[in-house]
């Protein structure tokens, strides 16, 4: 039980104060996303069970969005598209970590037990030489069991990321990915394979 007090309390009688605030304060953004979820879960396309969203969290066209069971986005997320028709197809187990950007403009499809880290980007649409074209649509896959890294980037160019793959942090991802490898650095080069 200390174990859990340390946490959040030095065992100064000053202390208990601010401890208290923050245990109020978290088990009230606790409540907030859970209500949070239950609210989005009618808002989807379609919806699995367990859906859990925490606070922050941009979608746009959530009607265009297919979600599995036991989903998981975290806060600060942004997922959206430059056109209303574009569809976003999220498996079952995957996780999608704080500050992510997904555009799944040119539509997107994200596997099963798919884990993607913090602050990562994943784009499926460009503009080639003049940003203020009509973007070209650029459909993308993300398989199943695939583990995206912190802050790593995923251009449009690569519209297949391969089965039980591992994008290392801070990695960009300018072509396909194959299947059981392990990518890294900038461009993205195997490394491995798993």
């Amino acid at each position: 039980m200390k174990d859990k007090l340390l946490r959040f309390w030095n065992f100064k009688p000053l202390g208990i104060f601010i401890s208290s605030s923050i245990i109020i304060k978290s088990t009230l953004i606790s409540f907030y996303e859970k209500v949070n979820s239950l609210f989005w879960k009618y808002n989807f396309l379609k919806c699995g069970t367990k859906l859990f969203i925490q606070r922050g969290a941009i979608i746009r066209y959530p009607n265009n969005i297919d979600l599995g069971n036991n989903v998981s986005i975290g806060r600060n997320v942004n997922i959206s598209s430059e056109f209303s028709d574009s569809k976003l197809i999220l498996g079952d187990n995957s996780q999608i970590n704080k500050n992510v950007v997904i555009d799944f403009t040119g539509g997107m499809l994200i596997g099963a037990n798919v884990l993607i880290s913090a602050d990562a980007y994943i784009m499926s649409h460009n503009h080639g030489l003049d940003p203020k074209s009509i973007p070209k649509k650029i459909f993308k896959v993300i398989n199943d069991n695939v583990w995206i890294g912190a802050r790593a980037i995923v251009l449009p160019q690569a519209q297949n990321i391969g089965k039980n793959s591992i994008i290392a942090a801070g990695s960009v991802v300018t072509k396909d990915v194959p299947p059981n490898s392990i990518v890294a650095g900038n461009p993205a080069k195997i490394i491995s394979n798993t």
